[in-house]
């Protein structure tokens, strides 16, 4: 765990962890010279929505900067990249997302994102120069990346992101208000396995930095990916979400220590991107589950992916960089977005070469309130939970289930026997029920 003290404390509490035994070593001993070197002033700086700034990768930049260079590959490429809004922040800021492909029907989807925790800065330049080595590229580029559609959102928390720029440049969640606090964690707010795991793998204080939200699926940054990617039409085979700083390349479970149903086959290709990595700069990136390499995290994209979306190859890479934390230098940026590259590259390599994962989970029609959208039925690996918000509390209130099309009552669905008369139940009379309550 790492900690921030304000300097005149930083005594006590080495006093505190003496006292009771707990080793502790400084990671950085002034925070202020590092963020001077990112040129952050954290208070009071006016937002800059639009900017004459140029994009590019010797510093990191504003939403606007960010903007503006996804548009103008979108009018220099036009035949390649599109920009579209995919939905709006707490705020009311867009969410953009670029597409890049050349139109083939048949091509499979790979979904990429960044700054779901917003001041993991690293993350959102490193999309960004992926995405522009992608299209510079393209005509050089093998068939395994070019019979891909690259949907790619740099900035899926763009409040937190300007947030990070003009007040609190270690804040983690959106600017959701509850109560008096603000800000829901958004990797904690998908609903594969919400609420699991208590407040080990995340918390319903709003007060704590890993606040799940009142409800899966609560804000609409995580509702906005949800519908990005269930409504695209496109068959996923690839999600790829980054963040740091741990340097490790992660998959599912988080909610649970079970191995998920490929976990073996997402071992070898999460490896084969890591050695590319290695092979690039010398860097090491871990790979394995997220509980196995990190904590348990409940409620996690990744998880949501790979079991809700059918996405097989659902990863979280966690960049650069463990000496630095969050605070990673602008110099190291190139860098780290070239080693990127490469393990991104030899990623779709491996998928294309040694696809081993080919899940064949029916689905059925979801409706939503403001549209429509195809999710799988729960996987056969998966137990018995409710099929949208995944929890396995003793009383499930929703009625969100796409399987039931009216709310379980406790007396007339268990996890035992369920004796509804109801025509969309899965279970009978005399066999188990998919649905607990």
């Amino acid at each position: 765990m790492d900690i921030m003290v304000e300097g005149p404390k930083s005594t006590q509490v080495a006093e505190l962890l003496y006292e009771r035994s707990i080793p502790f070593a400084v990671a950085i001993g002034d925070v202020g010279p590092m963020l001077d070197r990112e040129g952050v002033k954290p208070k009071h700086r006016k937002c800059a929505t639009g900017s004459k700034v140029p994009m590019d990768w010797k510093s990191y930049h504003r939403l606007g900067v960010i903007y503006e260079f996804m548009e103008s590959l979108a009018a220099e490429w036009p035949t390649l990249c599109s920009v579209c809004t995919i939905g709006r922040s707490v705020e009311g800021r867009a969410i953009k997302m670029l597409k890049i492909s050349n139109g083939r029907c048949n091509n499979a989807g790979v979904w990429m994102d960044a700054a779901i925790h917003p001041r993991e800065w690293i993350s959102t330049a490193v999309l960004t120069y992926v995405a522009d080595q992608l299209v510079r590229t393209y005509d050089q580029q093998p068939d395994y990346i070019t019979n891909k559609d690259w949907f790619i959102v740099p900035v899926v928390n763009p409040d937190g992101y300007e947030y990070t720029h003009t007040h609190d440049r270690m804040w983690r969640k959106n600017r959701a208000r509850y109560g008096e606090c603000y800000g829901v964690d958004l990797n904690r707010n998908f609903s594969y396995g919400w609420g699991e795991r208590d407040e080990e793998g995340s918390s319903d204080d709003p007060a704590n930095i890993f606040y799940r939200g009142p409800e899966p699926f609560s804000e609409p940054e995580t509702s906005a990916i949800r519908q990005a990617i269930c409504s695209a039409g496109t068959k996923f085979k690839v999600f790829l979400s980054f963040h740091s700083y741990g340097e490790v390349i992660i998959f599912p479970w988080g909610y649970t220590g079970d191995p998920c149903p490929h976990y073996v086959q997402m071992l070898e290709a999460g490896t084969a991107m890591a050695k590319a990595i290695q092979q690039a700069s010398g860097h090491i990136y871990k790979v394995g589950s997220t509980k196995d390499l990190m904590y348990y995290a409940s409620g996690t994209s990744t998880d949501w992916s790979y079991a809700v979306a059918n996405i097989p190859y659902s990863y979280m890479v966690e960049l650069r960089g463990k000496r630095h934390r969050f605070l990673l230098p602008k110099e190291e940026i190139v860098c780290t977005s070239i080693e990127v590259l490469c393990g991104v590259s030899k990623l779709m390599e491996y998928i294309e070469k040694f696809n081993k994962i080919t899940p064949a989970l029916s689905v059925e029609s979801c409706q939503s309130p403001s549209y429509t959208i195809k999710v799988p039925r729960t996987p056969s690996w998966v137990s018995a939970r409710c099929h949208s918000c995944r929890s396995s509390r003793s009383c499930c209130k929703s009625s969100h289930s796409p399987s039931c099309s009216r709310s379980h009552s406790r007396q007339s669905c268990n996890a035992q026997k369920c004796d509804s008369t109801h025509s969309k139940c899965r279970g009978s009379p005399n066999k188990p029920c998919n649905f607990t309550e």
